[in-house]
């Protein structure tokens, strides 16, 4: 296998805050400019989307559906990307479902978002700095809903 430079000078303009890569060798980027970028391994842009506020996490996961496999007998991977938005909300953009990304805002007294982790079959488990631990799903019968919250440390998780 041979690996080659691919040159990303002009795919942002400010700082890159984050990246990822995908089990199908995408890499989707955010920056301070509230931009996100998915681009392919050959450098071509896949995505790119402006956001309310600059990402300061990014990463892909599979959101759960209803089916266990997706129409026509492809491969669902690892299709959504999650980014953290200005430690607030959770933006979540399927790439096979561009037009509706959702986003998700939780409760003022959790406080800012620390950490955010993708665990199971498509639940996301978050700390927060004022010391909570939520879990929620991303099945759509349960978006929006919280599984699980605790204040579980006196500071920041």
């Amino acid at each position: 296998r041979t690996y080659r430079k691919v040159p990303y000078m002009s795919k942002h303009s400010r700082k890159i805050t984050c990246g990822a890569w995908s089990s199908d060798n995408l890499l989707a980027m955010g920056c301070e400019n509230k931009q996100m970028t998915v681009t392919n391994v050959d450098g071509d842009t896949v995505e790119n989307t402006l956001l309310k506020t600059d990402p300061y996490s990014i990463t892909f996961a599979e959101m759960k559906t209803d089916t266990k496999a997706p129409p026509n007998g492809s491969s669902r991977g690892d299709s959504t990307i999650s980014l953290d938005l200005g430690h607030k909300t959770i933006y979540l953009f399927d790439l096979r479902d561009r037009e509706n990304p959702i986003e998700l805002a939780f409760q003022p007294k959790y406080g800012n978002i620390s950490v955010f982790k993708w665990f199971g079959d498509g639940y996301i488990m978050l700390g927060f700095s004022a010391g909570f631990f939520v879990v929620i799903s991303t099945h759509m019968k349960e978006i929006g809903q919280e599984l699980f919250s605790m204040k579980m440390f006196t500071s920041e998780v």
